[in-house]
């Protein structure tokens, strides 16, 4: 007896679009299953283009056929199963070796014989075909709103993709982001602001968010984000294509001489990295394996920044498995560890305590922070 997989497909990935696709899909190939007493197997289902070979679910299909799991399969066309010429060439290979001893298709009728491999040959074909015409229009189209000084694409932050009054698809600038990225702009070709500090302004002071979808958006954005916006010659008022730059339509943000200068500027962060001098590197050593410790700097996505400091793990003979602690955790335990000892029995002089606070004082990342540690007197 036949044993079959249900296979659906939907070509994009974006929950956005082809939204009811698969579901669609899996309730006709079902109930088509049960008016023809076909057994499935298993249904699979996955969100990708067969213009090009690769897909992950189409290729475990295969593997768990060539292995005997089943031997036919259900789809709701011959462009589900494949849109290129690999694909369409290991499914016709199969049925010649008998991997594959059936096709059922709803839209579609296919015996296996040599006319039937011959017909589903042509309709491989079609489909491919049908995928590289849709592309040549796209290009088409694409290239001639470049031409018509258009970016063929979605609008970088700061701008909105929206309609003339003739229905046009053009591109505007963003009444609430447009000021504040242009302030970005101007911030960091001053040369006084890192990347991590333009992001902490543009959230904190400035408010920036991502635009809102129904999906997502409306949240901070990211450092990578960043470094992309400073990349990207769009906001000189120019669409980049193969390396060619063509002037367009929508407004400029910045000078094409400013941004040369961005650039330089940003192979000049990379040359030069920032260096931090942590309050307490030096003067603790780990508990547990007695190895240096080191800190750190991390920022969340909200632009709150944080110091950690955490072992080096670097003596091999000993095991040490001590996490990272909070600056703030670590400063309330030194301010317990100082408020339990008398002199007699303290482990750090006034001496190392006041170079402890001097070098705490001269800390670039805690200049607004003060802390009191006080000692009990013997009686």
């Amino acid at each position: 007896m036949h044993r079959y997989f249900i296979y659906c497909r939907k070509s994009t990935e974006n929950e956005d679009h082809q939204a009811i696709s698969l579901e669609s899909q899996y309730r006709e190939l079902m109930r088509f299953a049960e008016e023809h007493a076909l057994p499935v197997v298993e249904v699979l289902s996955e969100s990708k283009s067969a213009r090009t070979p690769g897909r992950q679910v189409f290729a475990e299909l295969l593997r768990r056929i060539a292995r005997g799991e089943a031997n036919g399969i259900i789809a709701w066309h011959p462009d589900r199963l494949t849109r290129n010429a690999v694909d369409g060439g290991q499914i016709i290979h199969y049925l010649d070796t008998g991997k594959l001893v059936d096709l059922r298709f709803p839209t579609f009728t296919f015996e296996n014989s040599p006319q039937g491999k011959f017909m589903l040959m042509i309709m491989f074909g079609h489909s491919k075909y049908g995928v590289d015409t849709l592309s040549e229009h796209v290009k088409r189209g694409n290239r001639t709103k470049r031409e018509l000084g258009w970016f063929p694409g979605r609008a970088p932050i700061g701008y909105l993709n929206t309609r003339s009054d003739l229905g046009t698809k053009i591109i505007t600038r963003d009444p609430e982001r447009f000021p504040i990225m242009k302030k970005v702009w101007e911030l960091f070709l001053t040369g006084k602001y890192s990347g991590t500090e333009l992001l902490a302004l543009a959230s904190r002071q400035f408010g920036l968010r991502t635009r809102r979808t129904w999906r997502t958006g409306g949240t901070l954005l990211s450092k990578p984000a960043l470094y992309r916006v400073l990349r990207n010659p769009f906001y000189t008022g120019h669409i980049i294509f193969k390396e060619n730059w063509h002037p367009a339509n929508h407004e400029p943000m910045v000078s094409v001489a400013d941004f040369n200068k961005a650039q330089r500027l940003l192979r000049g962060t990379r040359l030069r990295p920032r260096r931090y001098r942590f309050a307490y590197s030096g003067l603790i050593r780990c508990g547990n394996c007695s190895a240096s410790i080191t800190a750190e700097q991390k920022t969340n996505r909200y632009g709150t920044t944080y110091i950690y400091y955490r072992c080096t793990h670097s003596r091999p003979a000993v095991h040490c498995r001590e996490g990272a602690i909070e600056e703030r955790e670590l400063e309330r335990q030194i301010i317990v560890f100082f408020a339990d000892q008398g002199r007699e029995t303290t482990l750090l002089h006034r001496e190392g305590i006041r170079y402890l606070l001097a070098s705490r004082a001269q800390s670039v990342t805690l200049q607004a922070k003060r802390i009191r540690i006080e000692l009990k007197q013997p009686n």
